[in-house]
């Protein structure tokens, strides 16, 4: 009989939405009005600022010369539609194409690819799948979407009776061969974590106590990698994670995305179907399960796109974010930069302290490998050594969305909590709290590197999230904003009504701000750290 195989199935409309009133964000009416532009709106760019700026903008920058809000919605909608943007596949590259003619149309006249060679794990819909076999019988179970770079089963896939893993255990050779369910670890933390190392706070509503509770899917990437490596070592056939969530509420988690491919081919599941399976599992009843990853996995090349604006310097003032990603929230920096970068570029070439690289990276979903490759290869070229700073972005206009009681995604009516990282050097820090009171993102909070010794690694990081190459790799000073989301790393799931338009408006002129007055500290005064 011939063997079923299932496919994503499709998040509700954006028009289905539950959104809570809120007092300074998007309101009900506007969360519809901007899902009603779904039609062709990105085809429909509408007039960009286009004056020439006097000089006494590189000093205090002109928030009217930016781009309109209906600019950034056109762009999240675009984005949101492009779906799961995988490192080097058709999708990404595509965008990585419209990115080169948004900066070209921003006025940016140096433009290069750069190619980026990786071994490529990936899986069509039609190629994977898990299901109950009964007998000579197989249908389909449901599931919440396949685990990146897990492994490749044969097109018949593999067949076996599940075991289950408990919380806490470690795997043995018990499990060899076999089917493995575990549930996703549960790492959960307080505002506590922020505020014990925070150089400065942002929160004038005081909307993240030490107390308040603080739970995202990044938190998890680090236990779940050990996990997963430790099943591999003790010789699982394949994994079945059990997330925390209702049927139909995050499907397409993508993680882990160290670029790592790895022997143990894994679905994700939901709370619901994961109970019921470990139930059988205890109470002796294990069905028999065919889970199929029919993967490729190849070398194949990705580009980073890299642009230059010429100033008074050939020092470098680096911006940077990553083109691949999951949902259009996860990677709206590169958007931001084409704003920043069409207000740069109409400033008098001598009004720029220094010149500014715009680093557009691949690879941030294949383990960093855009910015590791653009490192190695810049390495005897004399480019780093011109590097003053590197300031990165991404997650921008992020509203806090969480689970109810029923584990379903609601807004709450406030920002998602933001973190600025940096080493601890004075100029960086106090720039980067000036950024967040002038942007008014809050909760935000200014911090070091949480591992100033980190190896890039999942582990091991200076910080989560991008932006961390540079600092880890060569030292060279960086600083990161990033926001992490309840959903950041789901790409079956749309982020146009979970963005406030207004605050990735204000974000983008502070963080312009931002680089341009770090543009004119001292190459020095950018390296001089204090002791913790």
């Amino acid at each position: 009989m011939r063997s079923l195989k299932i496919r994503m199935t499709r998040q509700p409309s954006r028009t289905a939405l539950l959104l809570p009133p809120c007092r300074r964000f998007l309101s009900f009416a506007g969360a519809l009005a901007i899902a009603a532009t779904l039609c062709g709106c990105a085809s429909k760019p509408g007039p960009w600022p286009a004056r020439a700026l006097p000089a006494s903008a590189a000093v205090t920058v002109d928030a009217t010369q930016f781009l309109s809000r209906k600019q950034l919605v056109d762009w999240q909608v675009d984005l949101d539609e492009r779906r799961l943007r995988a490192t080097g596949s058709p999708r990404h590259e595509a965008y990585i194409d419209v990115l080169h003619e948004r900066l070209a149309r921003a006025g940016v006249k140096q433009l290069r690819f750069e190619p980026v060679s990786f071994r490529q794990w990936s899986v069509q819909p039609e190629d994977w799948g898990l299901e109950v076999v009964h007998d000579d019988r197989s249908g389909v179970l449901p599931t919440a979407g396949y685990i990146p770079y897990s492994g490749v089963t044969p097109p018949s896939g593999i067949t076996g009776r599940i075991a289950y893993l408990a919380p806490g255990a470690s795997p043995d050779a018990s499990l060899a061969g076999k089917l493995v369910l575990v549930d996703m670890p549960a790492v959960a933390w307080t505002g506590k974590v922020f505020h014990r190392s925070a150089v400065h706070v942002h929160d004038p509503d005081h909307a993240m106590g030490p107390d308040t509770p603080y739970a995202r899917q990044f938190q998890m990437l680090g236990p779940f990698i050990s996990l997963l490596d430790s099943l591999q070592a003790a010789g699982a056939a394949g994994v079945i994670v059990i997330l925390d969530t209702p049927p139909m509420s995050m499907n397409g988690l993508y993680a882990p995305y160290d670029g790592k491919v790895r022997q143990l081919p894994g679905m994700f599941i939901d709370r619901d179907r994961g109970r019921r399976l470990r139930e059988s599992v205890l109470a002796g009843t294990a069905p028999v399960l065919r889970l199929t990853m029919a993967a490729t996995v190849r070398q194949v090349q990705t580009r980073n796109l890299v642009g230059i604006i010429p100033g008074k310097s050939a020092e470098l003032m680096v911006l940077g974010s990553h083109t691949d990603g999951t949902n259009a929230l996860e990677d709206n920096g590169p958007n931001a930069i084409v704003d920043m970068a069409q207000y740069l570029t109409r400033l008098p070439q001598d009004s720029l302290p220094r010149s500014v690289m715009l680093l557009l990276t691949s690879g941030h979903f294949a383990g960093g490998v855009g910015m590791k490759q653009f490192m190695d290869r810049h390495q005897d070229d004399g480019l780093m050594q011109g590097i003053a700073t590197m300031l990165t972005i991404g997650n921008l206009g992020a509203l806090e969305v969480l689970p109810d009681s029923n584990g379903y995604l609601r807004l709450t009516g406030r920002f998602e909590p933001a973190a600025v990282f940096s080493p601890r050097t004075p100029a960086l820090m106090d720039a980067s709290y000036a950024m967040l009171k002038q942007a008014d993102a809050a909760p935000a909070f200014v911090l070091p590197a949480s591992s100033p010794a980190g190896d890039g690694g999942p582990k091991n990081a200076a910080w989560p999230g991008a932006g961390r190459y540079l600092w880890e790799a060569q030292h060279i000073p960086t600083v990161h904003y990033v926001t992490q989301p309840t959903y950041l790393l789901y790409y079956g799931i749309d982020s146009v009504t979970r963005v406030d338009y207004r605050l990735m408006q204000r974000q983008t002129v502070a963080l312009t701000q931002m680089l341009l007055d770090l543009s004119r500290v001292p190459y020095a005064d950018l390296r001089k750290e204090t002791v913790p």
